[in-house]
């Protein structure tokens, strides 16, 4: 009876080592020590030993769009920015001198643009303007159309045409006002002041930080008679960026 009951016994151990044997090679994993979540065992433990691959990033990402002023008195000035996080195109141009005030616009007629006056990390006074990215490469705008500045002047470094425009005053203790022309794959902007004297006319290109693409001009615009001067920015995106725009904002589920 007692050789019986020795064999039964050895018997079992036999098959209880084959079993956890066979689930170790399954790949089962060890309960955590008294005291732990013993919870966590059999759902977050099943993909130990794998990082995850992590996602490369898209060409959008990747997409550098600093526009930095290569020349004039305005040299190394930041106008141009891309925002990622909200699509949309940042134009920046410098306040003449004069008492500054803050400006919030959000404007109607273009859903999407806003328009403000910042100060910058050296308490130099900027009006900002965001631009959604759809309404450059994608949708059209519905605007009074225009081809010249206030006064008949041509649109300096622009596309040939007529393009969509909108004007607006900052505030109605100042002069300064922005016009906005909105092409295809284009964008320009004027802010006119009575500060720019007659005959002072330069342009210099609008670069990238690495310096090895241009993006657009930046003209300082002469008085011209009864008509102010003022600050161009011409935005001109190349087809591979405008590419890269366009097929990231495809993937936008508005």
């Amino acid at each position: 009876m007692n050789i019986s009951k020795t064999t039964s016994l050895m018997v079992a151990l036999i098959a209880t080592t084959t079993l956890l044997a066979a689930c170790s090679k399954d790949g089962f994993q060890t309960l955590p020590a008294a005291g732990g979540n013993t919870s966590q065992g059999s759902s977050d433990n099943s993909g130990q030993g794998t990082t995850p691959t992590p996602k490369p990033p898209s060409a959008y990402d990747k997409l550098e769009m600093s526009g930095i002023v290569g020349g004039t008195s305005y040299e190394n000035e930041q106008v141009l920015a891309l925002d990622k996080n909200n699509n949309a195109l940042l134009l920046y141009l410098p306040l003449p001198p004069g008492p500054f005030s803050n400006v919030y616009i959000d404007v109607p007629n273009v859903k999407g643009v806003k328009i403000q006056t910042v100060l910058d990390s050296q308490q130099k006074a900027r009006v900002a303007v965001s631009i959604p990215l759809k309404l450059i490469v994608k949708d059209k705008v519905t605007l009074p159309p225009a081809n010249s500045l206030p006064g008949g002047r041509a649109l300096p470094m622009m596309p040939s045409g007529e393009f969509p425009s909108l004007a607006l005053g900052l505030n109605q203790n100042s002069d300064n006002k922005i016009y906005l022309y909105f092409g295809v794959n284009a964008v320009g902007m004027f802010m006119e002041s009575s500060f720019f004297p007659e005959y002072l006319g330069i342009t210099a290109p609008i670069k990238n930080k690495a310096g090895t693409r241009t993006l657009g001009y930046f003209t300082i615009v002469p008085k011209a008679g009864v008509n102010n001067g003022g600050l161009f920015l011409s935005f001109i995106l190349p087809n591979d960026l405008a590419k890269i725009i366009d097929d990231h904002l495809s993937g936008i589920i508005n």
